[in-house]
């Protein structure tokens, strides 16, 4: 196995992974970055971007208002902390995207700026199908060393703290053990759990997202919190983006169902809005559409333009159907999107396990480009500080034998189960039997089967060529990210929404939620390899 010597090593090169990447090289410490995919167009911003937060500034909010966010946050099972640093250093990143080249300003240098009350942020709507490109771009000028098409398969660890990882690269097979002094992990939103209408692999955030970060900071102790939460979201039926998106209520059109029946009447209503589809769809009152033909015709030039930046493909969808937003209802769909738990990070985006940090969607509490970048930024400055007082590791050779031996044992297999198969039977199970209404005899089903499946088929997983070793790697991913996201849903008895009821977890046997249940579900792995689970406090707001 090659080794490779670092003193920062960063596992995704989404938006989280570019900044961590862009302010460790800053602080004058190598770094080396991984990408299953490619820095051009990696990671859930790679198709493109229409919209991101300000934070905390004179034309969105106070900080004495982030302030004031930050501690109800605390009901959604998010850190305050965490959030009040996202609202509090949001600009700043937006700034950072400007320097890297992004178009986030109109033609007479302004912002566009929507203000969104009942979703708390003001967002800035730019023209940014070229984000993630730019962003890469500002990674290659530093002495930042790229490794893409290199999955990181499995964290490194000795005395206690995490001393790297070792990463396979998907083309040619070969295995690489990154050594370092801090491990930033940055792979985004865990997509690959359920299946959503259009088919297994059309996922709304990026397909190579399969929860390979999560389970391999679990099965190196860390702390798992949020598990049981799925992530719904309202698309375009097989476009992806989903035209109305991140607007105020007022100027977001009519969501209707196939009997022509408004469903969201109010702001409050609006908040709720991907509960409110479910239930439309699950009592036989779908297809659902948006009509957006009363809605201003500023407005409609703006989803025009939006629609042109994140998810492109939404326009040349519509025009194959000779869709128009001004004449014609849009169907939409609610896609089981990812599951929005992670490791447990405090507002440093520190892990429960020394040499470990987590950012953007990786943890439980930071998503969207603001809160990717700012979490990024966070953690590479801290890991940065942390490397700067040890020394650096060596790499366990004895270890990495039998990690490679392990790894690799697939390609040797002649019969067995080909990764597809066993990967698709998992995510049946999960989408059928858990779900977005959860019933505790159902999840026992589940459970039970997703157990069989690994006793029975994991060692036996075959792989002809190093894609389909990838696959290997990634159905395991699935199979240990899926029984936390049972377990963490049995576990939790009651019904929550979090974040405007995007982030739910339903249980049609405790439809009610309850306050004693304002603490986050933890999962952790024993020194028996037993995966424990239990509960803590959410933290309160530190003082200003």
């Amino acid at each position: 196995m090659k080794i490779v010597q670092t003193e920062i090593l960063v596992i995704g090169g989404g938006i989280a992974g570019c900044f961590a990447a862009i302010r460790a090289s800053k602080m004058g410490k190598s770094v080396a970055l991984l990408d299953k995919a490619t820095l051009r167009r990696g990671g859930s911003v790679g198709p493109g971007m229409d919209h991101v937060s300000i934070g905390v500034h004179p034309e969105s909010i106070s900080y004495e208002e982030a302030r004031e966010y930050a501690a109800s946050a605390k009901k959604d099972l998010v850190d305050p902390n965490v959030t009040l640093a996202v609202d509090v250093h949001a600009y700043e990143r937006v700034k950072d995207l400007e320097e890297f080249g992004v178009p986030l300003r109109e033609d007479d240098g302004s912002y566009f700026i929507w203000r969104i009350p009942e979703r708390h942020f003001c967002c800035i709507s730019y023209r940014g199908v070229d984000t993630k490109v730019k962003l890469g771009k500002a990674v290659e000028k530093t002495t930042t060393k790229i490794f893409e098409r290199t999955m990181g398969v499995e964290l490194i660890k000795e005395g206690g703290r995490v001393i790297g990882a070792v990463g396979l690269n998907t083309r040619s097979g070969e295995l690489t053990a990154f050594i370092a002094k801090a491990t930033i992990l940055c792979t985004g939103e865990t997509t690959r759990q359920y299946i959503a209408p259009d088919g297994p692999f059309n996922t709304y955030f990026s397909p190579t997202n399969t929860g390979d970060a999560e389970t391999m900071a679990y099965r190196a102790g860390a702390k798992m919190v949020n598990m049981e939460f799925l992530y719904w979201d309202y698309v375009t039926v097989r476009a992806g983006g989903g035209i109305v998106g991140v607007k105020p209520f007022d100027k977001m059109g009519k969501l209707i169902n196939r009997n022509g029946e408004v469903l969201l009447n109010t702001p409050e209503e609006s908040i709720m809005r991907c509960f409110i589809m479910q239930k439309e769809i699950i009592e036989g009152r779908s297809p659902l559409y948006w009509d957006l033909r009363d809605v201003p015709e500023d407005a409609l030039k703006m989803y025009e333009r939006e629609m042109s930046n994140e998810y492109p493909i939404t326009k040349q969808w519509f025009k194959q159907r000779n869709l128009d937003i001004r004449k014609n209802l849009i169907p939409m769909k609610l896609d089981p999107c990812c599951v929005m738990g992670g490791p447990l990070v405090d507002e440093r985006l520190r892990t429960s396990v020394p040499g470990l940090y987590a950012a953007g969607a990786t943890t439980a509490f930071a998503r969207a480009i603001v809160g990717a970048s700012v979490t990024g930024d966070i953690a590479a400055e801290e890991a940065s500080a942390y490397a700067s007082a040890i020394g650096q590791p060596e790499a366990p050779e004895a270890y990495l034998r039998r990690l490679e031996e392990e790894i690799c044992a697939p390609l040797a297999r002649r019969e067995g189960i080909n990764p597809k198969e066993l990967e698709l039977a998992v995510r049946e199970l999960v989408t059928n039997d858990v779900g977005y209404f959860k019933s505790e005899n159902m999840m026992e089903y589940a459970l039970g089967k997703l157990l069989d499946y690994r006793r029975d088929f994991t060692d036996k997983l075959t792989a002809a060529s190093p894609h389909e070793l990838m696959r290997c790697c990634e159905a395991k991913s699935i199979i240990d990210y899926a029984e936390m996201h049972i377990r963490a849903s049995m576990y939790r008895k009651e019904t929550r929404f979090r974040h405007l009821a995007n982030y739910v977890h339903y249980r049609t046997d405790y439809p009610d939620t309850d306050p004693a249940w304002e603490k986050w579900v933890v999962i952790e792995r024993d020194d028996g390899g037993e995966m424990t689970i239990g509960t803590c406090e959410v933290p309160e707001l530190k003082e200003a």
